[in-house]
């Protein structure tokens, strides 16, 4: 959690309801509210949310001061036995609690205890408040959420006249994130491209942490499902995301994320069912137009998720975890840096386990050989004298290590070192016919700094959910994914078929240097797991001019 911007926005409101922060003391005082216990010590960062939400409800959603206590206490049975406190009650104007907020870390937002902590310290103390003859409408559990240069909330909705009990919400777990101004109704807006409610694309590390740490333990937890099986469907799931992104016009909703819908002057949640029809039409366009599947028979029997094995709450969850979020624009690519990319690389890393014929090479070994092949000499040379990159292709990509660390390697040595003045490689020399090639916004643009990987870098993977973790780990680092197939890295080049140019992989010629086998010449390097290369035959090897590993 960044303290001092939440700081700064508590500085910058007119209204104050924090007299008092000094963080370096962790000290603070609030004014103008009731507090059941008086607070003077920031003890952990649930005091910085609850800091942040308490000067909100007063400066933008308008809510009185005076109507909103703190740390109300609670007892239950004889006095002093059975203690409990509510961190922040907004009232009515008859006394009733309207938001019944619990403000926690986002690391304790995160955690898997977070259905114990909606059940005990929402649902049962709101139930205690209302043995003091108050009703209780809307339970929150809050916590914040960072982008770089500013601070937004995270929360949990629940409507208790929709939800009475916690078991009530257990079964269909609907709830809003949009906190309600001036007592009105809590609704779940719809984002919408090019609205005031567009997806968010400006966003830290430490929220994509958050969101992966969260999914893990949801997602994850419980049982009953495999690693292997629950990373693939989120793999599918983020695809389905991305296909959304990219077929969007202006002023469309996007279609993954939780709807709601109006019912006689109410909202209503849509079903499971209905979200998991939505999300799959998304994933199955996404295979016909991102992984060239386009057999309408194998399309009509594919599926997002396995529901038998993935179920479709926590499909809703995950959903709602990920609408908010651009995965396609939400790059920080102008710092060499591709946050996105990381966050799914960390998934990677928890969520599929390596067996039998499958192999992961560590980033270390992919880096060593990229310098030991001399792969930065060779690009400057390839962009001297033929104004291209050096074309690159893995036949066993797996998830994409060796595709991803050639794109951060190209990019980082063309356009990071040996920067002159200018912000030119220095080792390409002084020809113009270079020097525009490069500093054209079709090599490497800030704002999309891999883009050249659509032209240069390409990957086949046999196995279906890696070969899809491959095309996702592409897109998601900005990216390259264009020339991802998944298909058996050993086919003639014939059966690489794509509808979009360019494809140095379907082209081959017969060549008498090989027996007259068909040669496809295009690629510079190939670059794969070496366990790969050991199984491979002199006659199926020599398909490639150049074999490098």
């Amino acid at each position: 959690m960044d303290r001092t911007l939440i700081k700064k926005y508590i500085d910058n409101q007119p209204q104050k309801v924090v007299a008092k922060m000094d963080l370096g003391k962790n000290k603070i005082e609030y004014q103008g509210i009731l507090q059941g216990q008086v607070i003077k010590e920031i003890k952990g960062d649930e005091e910085m949310s609850r800091s942040f939400i308490l000067t909100r409800l007063v400066n933008e959603l308008g809510y009185a001061p005076d109507r909103i206590e703190i740390e109300h206490e609670y007892t239950a049975g004889r006095p002093h036995t059975n203690t409990s406190r509510i961190d922040i009650v907004v009232r009515d104007a008859k006394g009733n609690a309207f938001l019944f907020i619990e403000c926690k870390s986002p690391d304790a937002y995160a955690s898997d205890d977070r259905d114990q902590i909606i059940e005990e310290q929402l649902y049962k103390v709101a139930g205690m408040e209302r043995t003091e003859g108050n009703s209780v409408r809307y339970l929150v559990l809050y916590t914040t959420a960072e982008t770089i240069d500013k601070v937004m909330d995270e929360c949990i909705i629940i409507d208790t006249e929709k939800f009475p009990t916690f078991a009530d919400w257990e079964v269909s777990r609907d709830f809003s994130n949009t906190l309600p101004a001036r007592y009105g109704k809590a609704q779940k807006t719809p984002y919408i491209k090019a609205s005031a409610k567009d997806l968010e694309t400006d966003f830290s590390n430490k929220m994509l942490n958050q969101l992966q740490t969260d999914l893990h333990n949801v997602l994850w937890g419980g049982g009953g499902t495999d690693d292997n099986e629950v990373f693939a469907s989120l793999t599918n799931l983020i695809l389905a995301k991305i296909q959304d992104e990219d077929e969007k016009e202006d002023g469309d909703t996007y279609d993954f994320q939780s709807m709601t819908f109006a019912k006689d002057g109410d909202e209503e949640f849509e079903t499971n069912e209905q979200l998991f029809e939505r999300i799959n039409a998304l994933y199955r366009r996404a295979l016909k137009s991102k992984l060239y599947i386009l057999d309408e028979n194998e399309l009509q029997k594919s599926y997002v998720i396995d529901s038998k094995k993935f179920s479709l709450s926590k499909l809703k969850y995950a959903v709602q975890r990920m609408e908010g979020l651009s995965f396609v624009d939400g790059k920080n690519s102008l710092s060499g840096k591709d946050i996105l990319g990381d966050f799914f690389e960390g998934i990677i890393r928890n969520g599929f386990k390596q067996s039998k014929g499958q192999f992961f090479t560590h980033i270390n070994i992919v880096r060593f050989m990229l310098y030991a092949m001399q792969t930065d000499k060779l690009a400057i040379k390839r962009i001297k004298e033929d104004k291209e990159l050096p074309y690159m292709i893995d036949p066993s990509a797996g998830s994409g290590t060796f595709l991803i660390e050639y794109m951060k390697f190209i990019t980082k040595n063309m356009k990071y070192r040996n920067r002159n003045a200018d912000g030119y490689n220095a080792l390409l020399g002084t020809a113009r016919a270079v020097k525009d090639k490069v500093l054209s916004d079709w090599f490497y643009p800030n704002h999309r700094e891999n883009k050249w990987a659509q032209t240069y870098i390409y990957g086949s993977e046999i196995n279906f959910n890696l070969g899809t973790a491959a095309k996702v780990n592409m897109i998601l680092h900005g990216d390259g994914s264009t020339n991802i197939f998944v298909k058996d890295g050993l086919l003639p080049f014939s059966k690489y078929e794509k509808e979009t140019a360019p494809n140095a992989l379907h082209g081959s010629d017969k060549n008498e240097l090989y027996q007259n086998r068909e040669v496809n010449g295009q690629f510079d390097l190939i670059l794969t797991n070496e366990a790969v290369i050991c199984g491979l035959t002199p006659e199926k090897a020599c398909n490639f001019k150049e074999f490098a590993a």
